[in-house]
């Protein structure tokens, strides 16, 4: 049995990681049975240090890419199998576009924007007790900005970073155009992975402008929408 290691729920999603939730997803979307262990310890035995990671059979698997390789090595692949070489290459270079470009846009307007970091704060540390919760989410925060600024998305101003997310957004507006999925009528890795990422700017109800131009781009929240009812509101 594949067993999902991840964070766990949050503002109605299953995770707050867009990783965990597109490694969610593809099972989903593929007809894969597991189990779902959730809880930020699980960072204490990631492989890697990071989530997700799977077990299955006695393997651990680590990185969603990996993760999402390995499920089609062994179990098939029912999301990818009808797509040509050109238009896997077209998803490979749209989910490392989320992977590597809009991932971070969201990372920076969740921890760095005054006005959505308390809400992430209290999500991520309510629990934990005082004085430590303001000790450890001001080194957390500390941390994510460095990142931030190694990675390079930390260096633009705030307008620089919302034209290049809303660049990547317009980019899968655009490819998405009214078809129901990516690829047209069947579901495919991509709508995984866009939804994901997709998902977590737009279903939280947390206020910043990346959100709102997401929010703008109706068939982008249909897509999302769609996605939930088949697939997570059964």
């Amino acid at each position: 049995m594949i067993t999902l290691y991840h964070f766990g729920p949050f503002r109605g999603l299953p995770d707050p990681s867009p990783f965990c939730l597109k490694v969610d997803a593809y099972l989903r979307m593929a007809g894969l049975e597991f189990t779902s262990s959730p809880g930020a310890a699980n960072l204490r035995k990631a492989p890697k240090g990071k989530l997700p990671f799977i077990t299955d059979d006695g393997r651990t698997i680590a990185d969603s890419a990996f993760i999402i390789a390995y499920l089609k090595e062994r179990y098939g692949d029912p999301l990818d199998g009808h797509l040509d070489r050109e238009q896997k290459a077209i998803a490979h270079a749209f989910i490392k576009m989320m992977d590597e470009d809009l991932y971070w846009c969201l990372i920076h307007s969740r921890w760095m924007d005054d006005n959505v970091w308390p809400a992430v704060r209290e999500e991520f540390f309510e629990k934990l007790p005082f004085p430590m919760r303001t000790v450890i989410f001001a080194m957390v925060r500390r941390q994510v900005r460095k990142s931030l600024y190694l990675q390079g998305n930390g260096r633009h101003s705030d307008a620089e970073r919302l034209e290049i997310a809303k660049q990547d957004l317009n980019a899968l507006s655009v490819f998405l155009g009214d078809k129901p999925y990516f690829f047209g009528d069947r579901p495919s890795t991509l709508d995984a992975a866009a939804y994901a990422f997709l998902a977590e700017i737009i279903v939280p109800p947390l206020e910043f402008p990346l959100r709102e131009y997401a929010c703008a781009c109706a068939n982008l929240v249909s897509f999302c929408n769609r996605i939930r009812g088949k697939y997570y509101c059964q």
